[in-house]
């Protein structure tokens, strides 16, 4: 059961590469604390992070690094793949589609153990003529007091989204930055930057439920990622209860919300050298 990390280098500079790291560690604490040795845990977390920061902290171009830390026969690997990738694989827009079926990972607060299980919808998405797939929130579905017609439907349903299979979701609404309410996600880097900015800049932010109705009615859908950053996201929703793509979608912007580049450029201010990591 690997844990996996990887984050945009951009000439030697990441965005927020501590953070990655620390987020490993404390996933590799929670998997395996019970079994190897905490200061072990420590130790081999510190050693894969140097050794990314020492392969690509002084090289030029664009790397996607594969960071991987596995527990087997009782010790504790690592690998570091540089994956180097050139301007053209960078993205500034996306297309969702809603997955029809139920989130099957055992460890979805956890980057690695269930990438088997994403790969599989997001190809599924790709066949669909989609970048990725929404995937619906494990929790039990929000209660609604009335249909959007303004007719009595007291405690009807809604399936809501927590992520996607290889990112998280945020939506612009009046001015207002929404995330997810779902706690059983990754905790993504991204968003939680994304979030910081926002709040820098005076803009309100609100967790709350990933519906339908806030994705198609939203001024802007953000999908968020450590590879493309901000992406401004087109929306198709499964016509349910009919588990098919329907071919409704939401507008890339609306007047409300700001332009992603402006996100995308802030967050890139925030660049560190990942050599600092050996420090």
């Amino acid at each position: 059961m690997p844990l996996v990390d990887s984050f945009l280098v951009r000439d030697g500079l990441a965005v927020a590469p501590s953070a990655h790291r620390e987020r490993m560690r404390e996933s590799a604490h929670e998997l395996w604390g019970a079994e190897v040795d905490p200061s072990a845990i420590d130790e081999a977390v510190a050693a894969v992070y140097a050794q990314a920061a020492h392969t690509l902290g002084g090289e030029a171009g664009l790397f996607f690094p594969k960071l991987t830390l596995e527990h087997l026969g009782g010790e504790l690997r690592f690998d570091v793949n540089a994956r180097p990738i050139t301007q053209s694989r960078l993205e500034t827009t996306a297309h969702l589609i809603a997955y029809p079926g139920r989130d099957e990972r055992m460890h979805p607060r956890f980057k690695g153990p269930d990438f088997a299980w994403q790969e599989g919808v997001r190809q599924w998405a790709v066949k669909s003529g989609a970048s990725d797939a929404l995937v619906r929130a494990r929790s039990a579905g929000v209660r609604s007091a009335g249909k959007s017609d303004g007719t009595s439907h007291p405690l009807a349903p809604q399936i809501h989204y927590s992520e996607t299979a290889y990112g998280s979701v945020v939506l612009w609404s009046n001015g207002v930055l929404v995330t997810s309410i779902d706690t059983d996600r990754l905790p993504s880097i991204t968003e939680r930057l994304i979030v910081e900015i926002a709040r820098e800049r005076g803009h309100e932010t609100l967790a709350a439920p990933l519906t339908k109705q806030r994705l198609l009615e939203a001024d802007a859908v953000w999908l968020l990622s450590s590879l493309h950053g901000v992406r401004e996201a087109s929306v198709g929703l499964t016509a349910l209860p009919a588990p098919r793509v329907a071919d409704t979608y939401a507008p890339p912007r609306g007047p409300f919300a700001p332009a992603a580049r402006d996100f995308q450029a802030a967050l890139w201010e925030r660049a560190e050298p990942l050599r600092e990591l050996c420090a």
